[in-house]
């Protein structure tokens, strides 16, 4: 079985349809039309990438586990046409027929440029989408936010004013992180409850933007860039360090939101 089935067995067909523009827009498409409600006229979307237009045709099958055949899609050319595009793209939570398929193979030797991906393509490419488009559909096998050490080995970071735990599921989403000047016109660094920390700031980052490591990076590349302007408070780098050792017991995989570049066509 598929690892990814009970992901693709949560949505239902609406959001599979959602699901399929945002999973294009992360390989490069630009969206020219969303999915809509009702009867679409066998357009569920369109997009455009390299000039070239394509019409978007979702089929959500995953209950029944049906493939998709040519009686399911059909009148793809004449759906081309009346959208005024010149490619296809099918959107598949099962596979395609081997009869769909020869016809996609004929399609494209009259020059149009077909496309689909099936279950397998598209969970070949679920480990590498950004967090936030996961999240928006429920993560594969119902991740929320990761644990990357065992519960005996897990160190809190509590906030810096009310002393709850930050890196608690429920906490993530109301904390950041940020650094401050002083009365002393030095730079401090802090973190916590949003609610707790104060509002004079020269920079923040939400804790859960930190899980991500590029999002962290950039983060203390701005703190370099202002180390060259600021004097560290005397807790300043004891503060950082300990931020930076315990937010890696949370973070999310270093590829999430990474283009698989073998995959992009």
């Amino acid at each position: 079985m598929n690892i990814y089935q009970e992901f693709f067995e949560n949505m239902n067909d609406e959001e599979w349809e959602f699901f399929a523009i945002d999973f294009l827009n992360f390989l490069g498409y630009s969206i020219l039309q969303s999915p809509s409600r009702g009867a679409d006229g066998g357009l569920d979307g369109l997009v455009e990438n390299n000039g070239i237009k394509y019409l978007v045709s979702c089929k959500h099958f995953i209950q029944s586990n049906k493939s998709v055949g040519t009686s399911l899609e059909n009148n793809i050319i004449d759906r081309i046409y009346e959208h005024d595009a010149k490619g296809f793209i099918g959107f598949y939570s099962t596979l395609a027929s081997s009869a769909l398929l020869a016809r996609f193979n004929e399609f494209k030797t009259r020059g149009f440029d077909i496309k689909y991906y099936d279950k397998d393509r598209i969970s070949d490419f679920l480990p590498c989408l950004p967090s936030y488009i996961l999240q928006k559909y429920g993560l594969p096998n119902n991740i929320c936010f990761v644990m990357n050490v065992n519960n005996s080995q897990y160190q809190p970071l509590k906030c810096m004013q009310c002393g709850i735990d930050i890196l608690e599921d429920s906490r993530i989403n109301i904390s950041r992180v940020q650094i401050s000047i002083n009365e002393q016109n030095e730079l401090e660094f802090i973190y916590g409850c949003k609610t707790c920390l104060p509002f004079e700031e020269i920079g923040w980052l939400e804790i859960e933007e930190a899980l991500h490591q590029d999002r962290l990076i950039d983060w203390n590349n701005y703190i370099d860039s202002q180390l060259l302007n600021y004097t560290p408070s005397l807790n300043f780098y004891q503060n950082k360090n300990q931020f930076d050792s315990r937010i890696q017991q949370r973070m999310f995989p270093s590829n999430w939101g990474q283009h698989p570049l073998s995959l992009v066509e």
